[in-house]
């Protein structure tokens, strides 16, 4: 598979990188051991930069694939959305205790939504960028939904990775459109900035067309690598596959697309306190009278309002 450096950090990934949300706890729930097995089948496909979170609950999955695996390390990025120092701090803390790392090679500030979160971040900014001087990461990032976020956090500094949504049809990218996202990242990728894509298939609305979708990511040029949830065997295959600009077998693919997976709120034990609502960047839920409305055609699966669920009412299904 291609690699490219990512940004000036020195660090090299491969075009596709296996993201870990899909079969976290906040999505499918695969167990520690399917997990692990889906991350070993990836790095023997050689995929070699994996995406995980702070949030997603993966690390045990990533940790139990990463004491098996026998080749080469492969590169590993997390995230957190701590803002105080104490907190960030506690998080890398965290990450390299439970992934057994003893460094991890990116870490990001978690969602960032504008200037003024920017602002109030600082604090955790600052303990990455000394964790980096120590050596207990080895690049600091931040992902958003924004575009015009991303193009802040450019200019930050400190910043050397970015992680933005951005795919074909522009799902789920904030106050910007796919021309505009994609200037954007043309100028930070001119100043050395890594760029590595999320939500490449826009959430799953792009799962029927996956091929088209990620050969258009490929070709584009615009990112260094591009990290796609997977959860079995044969979606890995897939998207190798495409990522060395081979055939897809039709059939195949439409297999491997599976069903629609959608937000669904318990009503049941739905307080409808509106937590989830304030949580959503992207729009999707709306005050309703027993419980949050559901915009599906906005909602890009990224699970982010299920943590504020006070009642655990919030699943991907």
């Amino acid at each position: 598979m291609k690699k490219q450096q990512l940004g000036k950090t020195g660090i090299e990934v491969g075009l596709l990188g296996l993201g870990t949300l899909t079969m976290s706890p906040m999505q499918r729930g695969l167990s520690v051991a399917a997990g692990a097995e889906v991350i070993l089948h990836a790095l023997a496909q050689g995929i070699t930069f994996i995406d995980t979170a702070q949030m997603y609950g993966s690390y045990p999955q990533v940790a139990a694939a990463l004491s098996q695996w026998k080749g080469p390390a492969p590169v590993v990025a997390s995230k957190s959305a701590a803002r105080a120092r104490e907190a960030m701090q506690a998080a890398v803390a965290e990450c390299l205790q439970q992934t057994g790392l003893s460094r991890v090679d990116v870490f990001l500030l978690h969602a960032v939504r504008d200037a003024d979160d920017i602002a109030a971040r600082r604090d955790a900014l600052n303990y990455l960028r000394e964790a980096r001087e120590n050596g207990l990461i080895g690049a600091v990032g931040a992902s958003s939904h924004s575009a015009r976020t991303i193009d802040l956090l450019a200019g930050t500094e400190g910043i050397e990775v970015l992680h933005p949504m951005y795919n074909r049809d522009g799902i789920g990218i904030l106050d910007a459109s796919l021309d505009e996202m994609t200037d954007i990242l043309k100028r930070a990728r001119a100043r050395g900035i890594g760029i590595y894509a999320m939500k490449p298939l826009g959430g799953g609305h792009l799962r029927k067309d996956a091929a088209a979708a990620l050969r258009w990511l490929f070709a584009a040029q615009v990112v260094d690598s591009a990290v796609v949830g997977m959860t079995s065997r044969d979606e890995v295959d897939m998207n190798v596959k495409l990522a060395r600009d081979e055939s897809v077998d039709e059939d195949f693919a439409r297999r491997v697309a599976g069903r629609e997976r959608r937000l669904f709120i318990n009503t049941g034990i739905c307080i409808n306190c509106n937590a989830c609502v304030k949580t959503c960047q992207q729009g999707a839920l709306s005050p309703g009278e027993k419980s949050p409305v559901i915009d599906y055609a906005r909602c890009v699966l990224c699970g982010y309002c299920a943590p504020g669920c006070p009642k655990f009412a919030i699943r991907i299904v």
